[in-house]
């Protein structure tokens, strides 16, 4: 990937932006006048992407596909309209099942599509002993901060529209955007607004007027539509937002009779709801369309749902969430108790699920939206994950003697989605050291690159001493969270991009299964305060 500075990519971009506003009124949602003149082919060499392809190119694109990932396969067979229909009729069909019986729990005819939850006695008298020590983790916020002028300038991009410059936003979809790239830097932009959709669920368009004219802009941009993969990703991202509409509508109505619910899936089921919780079917269409192989895009995107629901497991005991991808598990669904031992059964299954995508494949599409997770639960002012992770940090296992592993999700877990328990030894896994092996041939082939060390620190190193001191520092906690983001804003603006996505990639594999950050802050979210139950964690 060339290496150009945001700043120079973006600013005019948003002044093409405002240009085309006046005359056209995007705003109203309608798309451009026709008579508007577009190119009929892309420049040859543009930017972000190293795969250049004419304008509506016909010949067909194949990847070769990597080994396994057999049960995402069956869901995508092809690329066409209608195998996307077929996993959003999964998802909002097993939406429609479970707050069906939500509301009528008599109305259940054969399988029973919710289960009932508790925490074993064991975890609800660890988490009482926590409480009354002080030990508590307070309600997710509503991630609404605006990041800071620091990273602002550093990017280069201060004309954004407001919803694009909360520390959530722009470290979420706007990351993921910046470092999988496009065509050139209008359809950047253009795709950064299309993944704004995710922030329905977040309540953004209560709060920002531009929101959803950004949102209706883009989804009409017939520029980025003229691109390879450009229509393909407004297409699939309209099927997602239907999605996020239909679960927002069933969440307001049935809200006060949530709370200790979860809902029962199949594997295959699971894969498809977690596909459509990621809210970025838009962005998976688009890499399909580009090349990228059907069978990982599938499976990546399918993680990002346990890549987050990790952190909310305890959280979304007590309030409106009945698709979190831990407590949907047969482990514990079977009996809805959720026990220690099942937690660590169903976390080691994901953990191995992803650790292929986080090494081998660190530079696919989905890696790269998964491996920006991490980073983003720590600086999108909602989940707090350091806090998180520093009061569920004693819970985390000493001894992990088996080493790094890896599996398919259609090896770790039954189509019953109950965990097999398989998995085998990650190939050329690093050393596991803080500072491992693989991190210090990156930094030597830097030349020792100063700015690649406090990347480092930031991503990993920073996080691990924080949460293994067990003293909760809510100013320590902002200055991680902002130095992650001044750090990542500085190497992207360099052109590091690859180092970036890299470090972003070995950061979230030491975080599952080096120093277990994501297992301590799991265990810490047993100690939400509990304040959103009956409530939905958005502005309504």
């Amino acid at each position: 990937m060339s290496a150009c500075l945001l700043e120079t990519q973006i600013n005019p971009v948003v002044a093409t932006i405002k240009a085309r506003g006046n005359a056209n009124s995007p705003a109203d949602g309608g798309p451009y006048d026709d008579k508007e003149p577009y190119p009929e082919k892309l420049p040859e060499k543009i930017g972000f992407w190293s795969l250049r392809l004419p304008v509506k190119q016909q010949q067909d694109i194949r990847a070769t596909p990597y080994s396994g990932y057999a049960e995402a396969r069956t869901l995508l067979p092809d690329q066409t309209k209608t195998s996307w229909e077929h996993i959003l009729e999964i998802g909002v069909d097993k939406l429609n099942t479970v707050f069906k019986e939500v509301e009528d729990p008599t109305a259940v005819t054969s399988r029973s599509a919710v289960a009932g939850i508790v925490l074993s006695p064991d975890l609800q008298v660890w988490r009482e002993e926590q409480h009354r020590a002080g030990r508590i983790l307070p309600s997710k916020g509503y991630g609404l901060t605006r990041t800071s002028n620091t990273v602002i300038e550093a990017l280069g991009i201060g004309d954004l529209p407001p919803p694009l410059l909360t520390n959530a936003a722009l470290f979420g979809s706007g990351i993921a955007n910046f470092l999988i790239g496009a065509i050139d830097s209008k359809v950047l932009l253009s795709n950064y607004c299309v993944d704004m959709g995710f922030f329905y669920e977040h309540g953004y368009d209560k709060v920002f007027p531009e929101y959803e004219p950004i949102i209706r802009w883009a989804a009409t941009d017939r520029y980025a539509m003229a691109t390879a993969g450009g229509t393909e990703r407004r297409v699939a991202a309209e099927m997602g937002l239907e999605y996020i509409r239909k679960k927002i509508s069933l969440e307001d109505g049935s809200v006060r009779n949530l709370s200790n619910k979860t809902a029962k899936m199949t594997r295959k089921e699971a894969i498809a709801v977690n596909v459509c919780e990621c809210s970025l079917l838009g962005m998976a269409a688009d890499m399909i369309a580009q090349g990228h192989d059907k069978g990982t895009i599938i499976n990546d995107f399918a993680f990002g749902s346990p890549g987050t629901d990790v952190i909310d497991v305890g959280s979304d005991i007590h309030n409106s969430e009945l698709f979190n991808s831990f407590l949907n598990t047969g482990d514990v669904t079977s009996s809805g108790v959720v026990t220690e031992e099942s937690l660590r059964r169903v976390y080691d299954a994901y953990a191995h699920s992803c650790a292929r995508m986080f090494t081998e494949r660190w530079s696919d599409p989905g890696a790269k939206m998964c491996s920006m997770l991490f980073t983003w639960h720590i600086q999108n002012n909602r989940h707090e994950f350091l806090r998180r992770a520093v009061l569920g940090y004693p819970k985390v296992r000493s001894e992990h003697t088996l080493g790094q592993r890896e599996a398919d999700i259609d090896e770790v877990f039954d189509e019953e989605l109950h965990t097999t328990g398989f998995s085998r030894p990650l190939v050329n896994a690093c050393n596991g050291d803080v500072i491992c092996d693989h991190v210090h041939e990156q930094f030597q082939k830097s030349g020792g690159n100063p700015l690649l060390k406090e990347l480092w620190f930031y991503l990993s190193e920073g996080p691990l001493q924080y949460a293994s001191s067990g003293v909760v520092d809510a100013i320590k906690e902002g200055q991680l969270a902002e130095g992650s983001r001044i750090s990542m804003a500085r190497a992207y603006a360099g052109g590091m991009v690859d180092d970036l996505v890299w470090f972003l990639a070995h950061a979230s594999q030491h975080a599952w299964q080096v120093n277990y950050l994501f297992e301590a802050a799991m265990f810490g979210s047993l100690l939400d305060d509990g304040g959103l139950e009956g409530k939905l964690d958005r502005f309504t």
